[in-house]
């Protein structure tokens, strides 16, 4: 008798994730579990789950999908309870899809739902603490760069990212996200937000370590090789390749 894994795991990004959603409506399972791949990678249990290729021309159809047999607000809500720090965010947001497919917008205003709720509340947390953080966030000047290192429940860097770039108070930035391994920069005219989870990276502590560790690949005196994806392109660089 053949075993059908119902455990997936993905490349960490929303595109990768929606992946993993089509190749279950392909494989006609429900998934059991789905983690990132860097929380399955090297685990002993790793041969259990059914790693998926992001596929960025179906991840996007299915995206534009949901606003169409949706509505806008739930997409909105896929990319918001994306970057909460749900501890089932994955299957959660399964559920969220599958009930926008079956019943449409009124789907966002299901409070009687336990996951929706669920949804629902780690999404107004997400809000709440991006307000507040970018409220106290509080910059270093290291040889003339803005430094500052964060350590957000939630990964709201995407959220507030607009706003730091937009503060008139600083010109050269770095903010590290420790917790989500996220890197806000901006040198000069050029700003991006990186993944840097697979850069050969010391722990760093404080701000000087921030600047001494990732300031030369923001200036390219260290290559670094990235890939911009799908919607992420506007707020996230996942890192594929490091070169040097």
């Amino acid at each position: 008798m053949t075993h059908i894994i119902h455990d997936f795991t993905y490349d960490g990004t929303l595109e990768g994730l929606l992946s993993v959603y089509l190749k279950c409506i392909a494989m006609k399972v429900r998934p059991l579990d789905i983690r990132p791949e860097f929380m399955v990678k090297g685990k002993p249990f790793e041969d259990r789950y059914m790693y998926v290729r992001t596929n960025l021309p179906l991840a996007d159809r299915l995206y534009r999908y949901m606003g169409q047999c949706a509505s806008a607000e739930v997409q909105q809500m896929i990319t918001d309870c994306f970057l909460t720090s749900l501890p089932r965010m994955e299957l959660d947001l399964y559920e969220l899809i599958s009930r926008g497919i079956r019943f449409g917008a009124k789907v966002a205003e299901d409070y009687e739902d336990e996951t929706m709720r669920r949804i629902q509340m780690a999404i107004r947390d997400l809000y709440r603490e991006s307000q507040s953080l970018v409220q106290a966030i509080d910059f270093r000047k290291e040889s003339e760069v803005a430094v500052t290192m964060l350590n957000p429940r939630n990964c709201v860097l995407p959220l507030i990212r607009k706003r730091i770039l937009n503060d008139p108070s600083y010109d050269d930035i770095l903010a590290y996200d420790k917790r989500h391994f996220l890197l806000l920069m901006r040198n000069g005219s050029e700003d991006d937000l990186i993944d840097i989870r697979r850069l050969p990276i010391p722990p760093v502590q404080d701000p000087r370590d921030i600047y001494e560790t990732f300031w030369p690949y923001v200036t390219g005196e260290r290559d670094v090789a990235c890939q911009k994806i799908g919607r992420g392109a506007d707020c996230l660089v996942p890192m594929w390749h490091i070169a040097g």
